[in-house]
């Protein structure tokens, strides 16, 4: 197993017992292309993922057709352990590769029993649960700003990084994605907070330098 997979949050600190019962178990590592379908809305969910490479994108749709909400998997990210330990057998949503992705995929029973007979393992799957969960609470109460520097504002008071230095998640257009703004209209408010003197942006990252200014934004 690439030393890489070890190294992702869920299985820090787990026993040798759990870790060789993983490297056992009947697993399988896929590569995905850019724009190919995972698993679609409806279908079972027999696999947890964990993503090693890349970046996944998770798609809910009206009735007729219209993207109604979208987040993001990426390196290091797992699932869909919220909606297996919430009670769901099928995904309720499509998993689509924004970009070329290596995914490990675990079987469900198997690894449910090892999580549940390794206190730390499942320590850290409830401390991964909750924290998605928060930020999924993050984005909705994010897009029910109006404009874009509010939704960006309201992103970066509440992203929780330390240093006031936020990791812009993969690039811009994702972001844009995951704010529900125009990647040029986003773009546009960066330069005018960085030009103020408000943050510090390059492609990886966004230092915040006033946060007062922000928050008066909202």
């Amino acid at each position: 197993m690439d030393e890489k997979f070890w190294e992702i949050q869920i299985f820090k600190g787990i026993s040798e017992n759990s870790k060789t019962k993983i490297l056992k178990m009947d697993k399988k590592e896929v590569y995905y292309k850019s724009s190919e379908t995972l698993f679609n809305e409806g279908d079972e969910i027999n696999y947890f993922g964990v993503i090693l490479d890349g970046v996944l994108k998770c798609t809910e749709y009206t009735i007729s057709g219209k993207e109604l909400n979208s987040s993001y998997f990426f390196n290091g990210d797992a699932f869909p352990f919220y909606l297996i330990y919430g009670g769901a057998s099928k995904y309720n949503f499509n998993i689509v590769a924004f970009k070329k992705s290596k995914v490990v995929l675990l079987p469900v029973v198997e690894l449910k029993e090892i999580i549940d007979s390794d206190i730390v393992f499942l320590h850290n799957i409830l401390t991964f649960v909750a924290e998605y969960n928060c930020y999924s609470k993050i984005l909705l109460r994010c897009v029910q700003y109006r404009r874009v520097i509010e939704r960006l504002s309201y992103w970066l008071l509440n992203i929780n990084e330390a240093d006031n230095i936020i990791q812009i998640p993969n690039s811009q257009e994702v972001l844009a994605n995951i704010l529900h703004v125009n990647r040029s209209s986003l773009n546009q408010e960066l330069v005018f907070l960085e030009r103020l003197g408000v943050i510090e942006c390059n492609r990886r990252n966004i230092k915040i330098l006033d946060r007062k200014y922000l928050e008066d934004l909202l």
